[in-house]
């Protein structure tokens, strides 16, 4: 089959991503939008989909009630590479969101949105008490995000030069949603929720680790100020400047501190280990540690955090 599907939750498959200046577009049957920087709306979608323009190539948005009709816009040679609504309906399942990337020189792929499954909070359980999280345009989020997976797909011919795994894919997404939400809002305070959000997600359930932005997400919020990311006009010279000092975790960190996530967080942890992987324990705390404090209040989540890990008390005397 010639399309490759990412969904929600789900890793990436590996690319390589580049970055080249855009190049000029040729002519499609999918008419371009006037500013670069103008958003999709979620409300607006209308059954023939909406189109967005990416750096040098476009995406199509889909919702998946109208996805038959929705893809007759696109040239056959795409379309030809797309499956039937019945798979692409199976595998969004319950998930908000799955992009599908195609072969083409003008059209990156499509979104398709689970339009009738908004996502308004999380909820996470802490030594014996229940905290909710609300989410706010959260939806509009993961839209941004998958388009986000084709932006970054769509200049494989340009920026990065390196292979990137399909954790580092999932990252490089919420960068891009990070510089959208700087554009668009001139706030950090949605980034800051992607960040809570990406924390509960894998507080939960370890299995998420895949999409655990919220280190990557933490270092560009103490590097950059929301005038700084404004500053990049073109995403591609954003994630030229961010992508080399970003945080790397290679997959035996990455290993390591799901096994300590686990150890913490997971069903069958009812005794603490202090001790317990405590060469990970530092890197844990910090990403941990903000949304800690915003669902517990910080004299709570700091004597949790002194509890479960042994090098709590010194990176908290630290950060404060």
């Amino acid at each position: 089959m010639k399309f490759l599907a990412l969904i929600i939750g789900l890793s990436f498959f590996s690319a390589i991503i580049v970055g080249v200046s855009p190049k000029q577009a040729n002519a499609s049957s999918l008419s371009r939008e006037s500013h670069p920087l103008s958003y999709p709306s979620y409300s607006s979608l209308y059954s023939t989909g909406q189109i967005h323009q990416l750096t040098d190539k476009q995406a199509l948005i889909c919702p998946i009630a109208h996805y038959v009709s929705c893809i007759k816009q696109l040239p056959a040679r795409v379309s030809a590479q797309l499956p039937l609504r019945q798979s692409v309906s199976q595998s969004l399942g319950l998930k908000t969101a799955m992009v599908m990337p195609v072969v083409d020189q003008d059209i990156a792929g499509i979104v398709v949105i689970n339009d009738k499954l908004p996502v308004i909070n999380q909820s996470v359980a802490l030594n014996g008490q229940a905290y909710q999280f609300n989410l706010e345009q959260q939806t509009q989020l993961t839209l941004w995000h998958e388009l986000g997976h084709l932006e970054n797909i769509s200049l494989q011919e340009s920026h990065l030069l390196l292979p990137l795994t399909p954790y580092q894919h999932e990252w490089l997404a919420d960068y891009y949603l990070a510089w959208r939400l700087a554009h668009e809002s001139g706030s950090v305070s949605l980034i800051w929720q992607q960040l809570h959000r990406r924390n509960i997600a894998v507080m939960n359930t370890t299995g998420n680790i895949g999409h655990w932005s919220s280190p990557q997400l933490l270092w560009l919020l103490n590097r950059y100020e929301v005038d700084d990311i404004i500053a990049f006009e073109q995403y591609a010279d954003f994630i030229a400047d961010a992508y080399p000092h970003a945080p790397q975790i290679n997959d035996t960190e990455m290993d390591e501190i799901s096994s300590l996530m686990q150890r913490t967080f997971g069903r069958g942890a009812v005794q603490a280990l202090p001790h317990y992987m405590f060469w990970q324990q530092q890197r844990l705390i910090e990403v941990l540690h903000p949304t800690l404090v915003h669902l517990m209040g910080a004299e709570l989540a700091n004597a949790w955090l002194i509890q479960q890990f042994s090098e709590a008390e010194k990176v908290i005397s630290t950060d404060e």
